[in-house]
Formats: C-alpha cells, sequence, structure tokens
C-alpha cells in the first residue's frame, strides 16, 4: 500500500513566476501548474502578472500577483518602486512557507526578485529559454541584465541541448547547476482527427510573431516554387509583426496572411485548420510553436537550426530541410505532402512525442530537479 501523502507543512513550498503580459508564458505557467498540483511534494502558488491578459493557473488563494507595466510611463513608475515590489512580495512568499522561486520565463526585473528573494533565504530556478538574442532582436540592456540574473541563480533549467551548450561554453553557468530537459508539449484543445472525406490542398500554416530570424520571406519564395512546379497546397501566416518581402510574394494564389495579435481561444482552431507547421527559421534555440503542434497532432516542416533538430525528428515528426534555404525548404516541405505514407507516420509521431513531452512529465523532471536542489547547500 502506497504511503499516505505527506502533510500541507511536509510540503516545498514552490512559486512559478511569470511576470509576462501575454504571450507563450503563461500557457507554459498553466501548463505547469496544473501538473505540478497533483504532485504531493510541493505546495504550489504562482505569481503572475495582473496585467496579464490570460487566464489565471489556479485558484485566487494560491495566487500572488504583481502590478507590471502596459507602456512606457507606467514601466517608468514600477521600476521606481521595484525594490518594495520585491521585498513586500517575498515576505509574503516568507509566510507562506515558500523555500523556492521558478522563474518560467526571463524578465526584465528578474534580478530584482532574485536578490530580494536571496536575501530572504529563499532559492531560485531560472529556466532559460535562450542563450542569446535572436537575429533582429536589439535589446541590450534586457541581455545584461538576464546574463547577470543567469549567473546568480541558484540552477539553471534549459529546454535543450543547444541552449545548455551555449551557456556552458560562454561559462555562464557550471555544470552542477544545470539541468536539461524539454520543452513541455502545448494543448490549446483535443488533436482533430484529419478530414479526408473530400480532396483538398495540403494546408500549411506559419503561426507566431513574425520577426526577422523567423525566415518569413524564405518561406514565401519557398511557397512560390511549389507552386510553380505544382505541388497543391496553401500556405496561411498568422501572427504579430511585418513582413518584409517583395510585394509579388506577398500577393500569390493560396497564400492568407493574417497579421496582429492572436488571442488564445482562437489558438486551437488556427491549428485545427492546418496540415503541418512550417518553421523556416535561419536561427533558434527551441519553439513553443513545435511544442504547439504536437499538441494538435501536427507534424513540423524545420529548417536545421540550434534546438530544432532536437524537437523535430526527421521522417518521424516532420521533415528536417537540408540546409536554410529557398531551394531546401521547398523540397522538405514537397517531401513531406509527396512521400507515400510519411505524412501519416509523421502524424503519429507528433502525438506520440506530444505523450512523451506532456507537461505532467516536464513537471515531474522538474519537480526532481527541486528536490535535488533543495538537497544541495546554499551558494
Amino acid at each position: 500500500m502506497s504511503p499516505p501523502p505527506p502533510e500541507q507543512s511536509e510540503r516545498t513550498g514552490v512559486v512559478l513566476v511569470y511576470w509576462g503580459r501575454l504571450g507563450a508564458g503563461a500557457q507554459l505557467m498553466t501548463e505547469i501548474a496544473q501538473a505540478m498540483l497533483g504532485d504531493a511534494r510541493f505546495d504550489l502558488f504562482a505569481s503572475p502578472s495582473r496585467q496579464s491578459e490570460l487566464p489565471r493557473p489556479l485558484t485566487r488563494d494560491r495566487l500572488m500577483p504583481v502590478e507590471t507595466f502596459t507602456g512606457l510611463p507606467s514601466l517608468i513608475l514600477r521600476t521606481a518602486i521595484l525594490p518594495i515590489t520585491a521585498e513586500r512580495l517575498v515576505r509574503r512568499m516568507k509566510a507562506a512557507g515558500v523555500r523556492l522561486i521558478v522563474t518560467l520565463m526571463p524578465h526584465v526585473w528578474g534580478l530584482a526578485l532574485q536578490r530580494a528573494a536571496r536575501r530572504a533565504g529563499i532559492r531560485s530556478i531560472l529556466i532559460v529559454h535562450d542563450a542569446d538574442s535572436h537575429p533582429g532582436e536589439h535589446r541590450p540592456v534586457f541581455d545584461w541584465l538576464v546574463r547577470r540574473e543567469i549567473r546568480r541563480a541558484d540552477h539553471i533549467v534549459t529546454l535543450s541541448d543547444h541552449v545548455a551548450d551555449r551557456l556552458l561554453a560562454r561559462r555562464d553557468v557550471e555544470p552542477g547547476r544545470l539541468t536539461r530537459l524539454f520543452h513541455p508539449t502545448f494543448r490549446f484543445g483535443p488533436p482533430r482527427a484529419q478530414d479526408t472525406t473530400r480532396p483538398r490542398s495540403f494546408r500549411l500554416l506559419f503561426f507566431g510573431r513574425i520577426l526577422p530570424y523567423k525566415g518569413v520571406p524564405m518561406l514565401l519564395e519557398a511557397f512560390g516554387q511549389l507552386r510553380a512546379a505544382r505541388v497543391d497546397c496553401t500556405l496561411r501566416v498568422v501572427g504579430r509583426g511585418t513582413i518584409e518581402a517583395p510585394a509579388a510574394q506577398l500577393i500569390q494564389p493560396g497564400l492568407a496572411i493574417e497579421t496582429g495579435w492572436i488571442k488564445p481561444g482562437a489558438i486551437d482552431r488556427i491549428l485545427a485548420e492546418a496540415d503541418a507547421i512550417v518553421l523556416p527559421y535561419i536561427e533558434a534555440s527551441q519553439s513553443g510553436v513545435v511544442a504547439a503542434a504536437y499538441g494538435a497532432g501536427l507534424p513540423v516542416v524545420a529548417t536545421p537550426v540550434g534546438g530544432l533538430v532536437e524537437q523535430v525528428i526527421d521522417g518521424e515528426t516532420g521533415v528536417v530541410a537540408k540546409s536554410v534555404t529557398v531551394a531546401e525548404f521547398a523540397n522538405a516541405i514537397s517531401r513531406l505532402i509527396g512521400t507515400p505514407g510519411l505524412y501519416e507516420r509523421c502524424r503519429t509521431g507528433a502525438s506520440r512525442m506530444a505523450e512523451a513531452q506532456a507537461p505532467g512529465r516536464f513537471a515531474r523532471a522538474l519537480g526532481d530537479a527541486i528536490d535535488a536542489i533543495l538537497r544541495q547547500p546554499p551558494r
């Protein structure tokens, strides 16, 4: 017979922190929080932004929200009183018996919270998604703050070997302070069965923020080549940002471009209307879009950069292009569409990967890392 779960006082107090207002971080917090609630080792809390437009991950009595900012004036004001905000939050954590903070994504205020927590004897884990800024992102102050936060954290968790190896090579972290995990699956809704009742074009989807390193112009050119070769496919580009591409590439038969912020409630429908996700990135760490694709049971076509080669298993969960070129990316898409049996095998592989990297598995691995960290002496 299994022993009874520990009493509340025997559990380790842990706070999940994500202070962003938008984006995948809140979804990550929700997925991990719901998974960790079933772990009898932990007394779980969450600290979201009060300005977040996304659902709260826990019940009200488990939340420790923080006033963040929505623009430059509120950023200046809230940053001026940040030391007071951090101290008040840490006092509340201490009163609740919290022993460890897990910051799910670096934030411009993260270093202040880390310092206040250390003074109170509360340890910190930082989940690092990117070791460096992506091409086209200019954020020197943020990068400087994050690098200091990485170096001062009690422990670092990465979601790919690519990011871990970069941090080690740069000596931002020692091997004993680093745990390599994986990006947990995002499920915005149940996987949909493929509609095979009528012939139709193969539906490609680019989904997420449109930034220079995402390679959207290369994707549009590759799509033009596929159409010229009479590959029966359509392309939908959905996300916030600006596409720097010739006008002729922006207006093609079978192409739909929808720019703007995507509400979380619409993501399920967008994924359900696709047959495969395309990631024409020219640089990457790892991708939450891949995690969302697998959660929807969709294969992925990706370039061979960064941690994407760890996430996408060529011929099993999708297709990895041979190089970062228009021709090879078009060839990769053509291979997925035209090779008999490959698409069906990759759909099955994507669903299998969704289970292998489910939030529950990630939460258990993170919990094991927390236990190991708390057994070590403080830095």
